[in-house]
């Protein structure tokens, strides 16, 4: 049996709400609260998957060239001493050529105290000649944890406070 080294949570719904319109704008209550509900947890397809499949929360169509910053909705508590890594589907990389726009996003174990409750967005891009099409809940990105060892002899005490490039020095 594979070792559990981490967790899956939904952020709150106050957090979802405030990155939803961050993100997008005001939008009705009930419409936002109906997407958060929908929210499924990353899961494994197969008995041997490394892979978690993230499930987009809302359906979305994206134009040959155009992003999108998706709200997942989730969050992730693992053991320190392991690295998330984010990886498109292999199926939508390769019929669709959807593409993460920062290449393979790095989750650290702390990102789940940042302020934003580690609430995990997944940037893509329609590299494609053709219409993406995204259903709700439809898998579109996949999570796999990685055993990590650092290269220095520094002892490093500073905490994460903040989200997305929150550890680059000023």
């Amino acid at each position: 049996m594979t070792e559990r080294i981490a967790q899956f949570e939904k952020v709150s719904m106050k957090q979802f709400m405030d990155d939803w319109i961050c993100t997008f704008g005001n939008r009705p209550d009930h419409i936002i609260t109906e997407i958060y509900s929908g929210i499924r947890l990353p899961e494994r397809k197969t008995r041997h998957s490394a892979g978690h499949d993230f499930h987009v929360p809302y359906g979305m169509s994206l134009r040959p060239g155009e992003t999108a910053k998706i709200p997942t909705g989730i969050r992730c508590r693992m053991d320190y001493g392991y690295v998330m890594l984010i990886f498109p589907r292999s199926s939508l990389g390769i019929r669709k050529q959807m593409f993460i726009t920062n290449t393979v996003p790095v989750i650290d174990a702390d990102y789940v105290d940042a302020e934003n409750e580690g609430h995990i967005f997944i940037c893509i891009k329609n590299c494609g000649g053709s219409v993406l099409e995204l259903k709700p809940g439809e898998a579109f990105a996949q999570s796999v944890f990685v055993p990590y060892g650092v290269a220095d002899n520094k002892e490093v005490t500073a905490g994460r406070t903040g989200g997305i490039g929150s550890t680059t020095e000023a």
